[in-house]
């Protein structure tokens, strides 16, 4: 079974794959979210394996517009605490790191044990990148801050690990399938859609009032541009149930009726751990 994943070996999106499906599938590195999006959609791999939220970055809005765009299905939710290690070539003692490469995200989140240290914090696209960069470098001065599974994949030594400040860090991540491949036996306790409401004053509220009167618990909201008509959103929304129950279904159907459109982005199993 193949899986895609945006980054490179060892970024936090094939750590949380693993945890989710096991180290028995093929994980497959892409460049961009696109390209994970295509590779679902030409089914050159099985699912697609996305972030779509991280509890201080906040959501990953590009995805959710492929998820709009496209025709894909969500079939599972995956949280996972986004644990930062610092990483360096065998050998080095970390009080001779100077220089720490990670993506600017994760930089920011280590900031004030890089200033404890005195450690320069250096920028670059991709935390799994930066271990791979540090990892080839013949010098024994600089470290990166990645996953753990980087120390296993590029053969190099934790120094330090966990060193995040806000130790609940967490990131919701998405597997995706091709629509006409959603399987059938999927355990439906969440939905995520997204809509349109109509123009009229309180258009808005009149949609939201379907999920309370279904007391149907609401747990995103959320509204995106629609880049090909200038000042007109989409509305998306995580609820609590799952499309297979006749009270979602009811409230979709009164949605259809007070909304422009509405389209179920995915219907999966409440994720088991989110904190």
């Amino acid at each position: 079974m193949k899986v895609a994943f945006q980054g490179v070996k060892g970024a936090y999106s094939e750590l949380a794959l693993y945890e989710h499906f096991g180290r028995q599938v093929t994980s497959v590195g892409l460049d961009s979210f696109d390209d994970v999006f295509e590779a679902v959609v030409e089914g050159r791999v099985d699912f697609g394996f996305v972030p779509v939220e991280n509890t201080i970055a906040g959501t990953v809005v590009e995805n959710y517009d492929m998820l709009f765009s496209n025709d894909i299905f969500v079939v599972a939710e995956v949280f996972m605490k986004i644990r930062h290690t610092l990483l360096a070539k065998r050998g080095t003692s970390f009080d001779d790191i100077r220089e720490a490469y990670s993506h600017p995200h994760a930089l920011r989140q280590c900031k004030e044990f890089l200033k404890k240290h005195g450690i320069r914090h250096m920028p670059v696209y991709d935390t799994a990148g930066a271990a791979e960069m540090v990892a080839r470098w013949e010098r024994n001065d600089r470290a990166a801050i990645a996953s753990e599974l980087c120390a296993e994949i590029y053969g190099m030594d934790v120094l330090c690990k966990d060193i995040q400040t806000n130790k609940t860090n967490t990131t919701r991540f998405f597997v995706i399938v091709k629509e006409e491949n959603r399987p059938d036996d999927i355990l439906c306790e969440k939905t995520s859609i997204a809509f349109k409401t109509r123009h009229y004053p309180g258009a808005l509220v009149d949609c939201l009032k379907i999920f309370q009167e279904q007391n149907l618990n609401l747990t995103k909201l959320e509204s995106r541009p629609i880049p090909e008509n200038p000042w007109e959103y989409v509305f998306y929304t995580n609820f609590e149930g799952g499309v297979d129950s006749e009270i979602v279904q009811q409230a979709l159907r009164e949605l259809e009726n007070h909304a422009l459109f509405v389209k179920v982005l995915g219907s999966y199993p409440k994720a088991s751990d989110q904190w």
